[in-house]
């Protein structure tokens, strides 16, 4: 009976480590705490320890590991809502100036940096050098901008 408690403990924990690492939505993760809780149990009645401590300490494993499972999964969610902040990707909707312009391509000063710039499609006006675009596409190191439309409060 201790050899499966054991086993029963060593499971759990090595599914709760998976669950860190690949994503399965709390499913080995909670699969884990509760096997981990019965590896508790069947520890505790094995050394011939009563049902008054057996019992509250399967309980609490089982209880902390689902609160930690649930506490986790819920701040995973949330974070996956927030908007990117690092990367091209966050340039997106942001505001950059024309330097230059000619024909269909451009440049535009950008996040700090000179981007190259195409017009976004559908829009066929040229910008002008200093007016205000806005970013709606990186594709490589290409900005698709357009025009600012003039109800567009300016930062």
């Amino acid at each position: 009976m201790a050899a499966l408690g054991v086993l029963a403990l060593v499971v759990g924990v090595l599914l709760i480590v998976i669950e860190a690492h690949v994503p399965t939505f709390g499913a080995l993760g909670i699969t884990g705490t509760l096997l981990s809780a019965a590896g508790v149990w069947l520890l505790f009645t094995s050394g011939g320890l009563g049902m008054e401590i057996t019992v509250p300490a399967a309980a609490g494993v089982a209880v902390v590991g689902v609160g930690a499972v649930a506490v986790t999964g819920r701040k995973v969610l949330s974070a996956r809502r927030e908007p990117v902040r690092t990367g091209a990707e966050s340039m997106i909707g942001s505001e950059a100036t024309v330097r230059s312009w000619d024909g269909d391509h451009g440049q535009v000063e950008a996040d700090g940096g000179l981007w190259r710039a195409r017009m976004e499609f559908g829009y066929t006006e040229t910008p002008r050098a200093g007016e205000s675009v806005v970013v709606e596409h990186v594709r490589g190191l290409t900005l698709s901008v357009r025009r600012r439309e003039p109800w567009e409060l300016s930062c």
